[in-house]
């Protein structure tokens, strides 16, 4: 960890506190002239938590182009290493310099590249939690706590045993960070950065340097802590877990872009590409010719599409809205937990908007809290089907089984 001559991380929002050279390379003026002053409530109606975000920033190889909004609730930029995603976090704390930007938090401007206008770190109200949690290893608990608060030792002390009680510290106030679990530090940090009211939380992957358990575990405090305080939040991750666990909304990212902004399950169910299914887990992504487009006789806002991918024929649900026709070119992926493995020996009718093919499973394994079933349907299609463990004990598989699959309309989505 990068420290500087006084033995402090020399990272993290604090120790820029001190600094007051950042508008000497910055051409924007500061628009708050101290602290104390932008001590306003937290905001609260959905205007005052709007998050709106664009940033551009040229560096050697890369690109960061970023333009997005969110209202309030918990956000999480999700995507792979190297997306840009602690480059935007650090962006909105004021830590990254930029080309062109604007930055608002409700009414208040906080970065406006052509009206000039720039406020800088300590003036943010922003409470940052960086990857290692850059807690000062020389201080207590209580004092890494209290290093960002300003005025009377008093209301400072107040202020440390209320957070120390808010994030269940009580009794570790004197240990230093060497004698605290990971699980223990992230806390002091969280504490930390709650100290002065923040109106924005920003939270660089606070679980990638702990293991699988404790990351569990703490997610779930996260979530909690999240709905005890209601602070607009952006949290930084890659784990497809961490997102499912605590997102009210995803802004997923690849190569400085961002390529799709929804709720937890707008994105996960309807993602808008193939490279954003892929990004969230959903499997095979396919293309095929439409072979005709019906008419759904059991909703009237629906058509149903046959799509031919080689030799494999599937229906689809198609918004009437959505323009769909015979001999067009689609993409498209499974969501495989609305497929069905089914029983051969079933007599089972085949409704018209499903299809029943034969397979081959090729793998079974477990990944909690169910079996994931392999199956091989074409020569070039397979598809991961999840099977919930008493099912499976019920009717064990295994490689080389044959299985009959039920894929209804609605378990595909096409790509727009």
């Amino acid at each position: 960890m990068a420290t500087t001559s006084s033995g402090r991380p020399a990272a993290t929002m604090n120790a820029l506190r001190r600094q007051h050279t950042h508008t000497a390379h910055n051409p924007y003026t500061p628009v708050i002239s101290n602290m104390r002053d932008a001590q306003q409530p937290v905001p609260e109606t959905p205007n005052e938590q709007l998050l709106s975000v664009q940033i551009r920033r040229k560096l050697a190889g890369f690109h960061l182009d970023i333009d997005f909004e969110v209202s309030g609730g918990l956000t999480v930029l999700f995507g792979p290493s190297g997306s840009g995603k602690s480059l935007t976090l650090q962006s909105l704390a004021g830590l990254f310099p930029l080309d062109d930007a604007r930055i608002t938090l409700g009414k208040t401007v906080w970065q406006d590249s052509k009206a000039k206008v720039y406020i800088p770190p300590q003036q943010r109200r922003v409470g940052y939690v960086p990857q290692n949690y850059a807690l000062f290893p020389h201080l207590t608990v209580a004092q890494n706590i209290a290093f960002g608060l300003k005025g009377e030792k008093k209301q400072a002390t107040q202020r440390v045993d209320e957070l120390v009680n808010l994030m269940q510290l009580d009794g570790l106030e004197q240990r230093r960070p060497s004698q605290l679990s990971g699980g223990q530090q992230q806390r002091v940090a969280l504490a930390r950065a709650m100290a002065v009211n923040p109106c924005l939380l920003l939270l660089d992957e606070p679980f990638s340097a702990l293991d699988a358990a404790v990351r569990e575990a703490l997610r779930e405090e996260l979530r909690a802590f999240y709905e005890r305080v209601k602070i607009p939040t952006i949290l930084v991750t890659h784990d497809v877990q961490e997102v499912q666990q605590l997102a009210d909304t995803v802004v997923i990212l690849q190569q400085g872009n961002v390529l799709q902004v929804g709720t937890q399950r707008e994105v996960f169910r309807s993602p808008r590409t193939p490279t954003v299914a892929s990004l969230v887990g959903m499997r095979p992504c396919l293309s095929g010719i439409v072979q005709s487009v019906l008419h759904d006789a059991q909703d009237s806002k629906s058509n149903i599409a046959t799509i031919r991918v080689n030799e494999l024929e599937l229906r689809v649900l198609v918004p009437i809205t959505q323009s769909v026709r015979a001999g067009q070119h689609v993409e498209f992926t499974i969501r495989s937990d609305e497929v069905e493995l089914i029983s051969e020996q079933e007599n089972v009718q085949v409704n018209e908007d499903e299809v029943h093919i034969s397979g081959i499973v090729v793998r079974e394994h477990f990944r909690t809290p169910v079996h994931i079933i392999t199956v091989q349907l074409t020569s070039d299609v397979r598809i991961d089907i999840p099977m919930l463990h008493l099912t499976w004990r019920n009717n064990p598989l295994s490689a080389g089984d044959t299985v009959m699959v039920r894929i209804p309309a609605s378990a595909i989505h096409l790509f727009p």
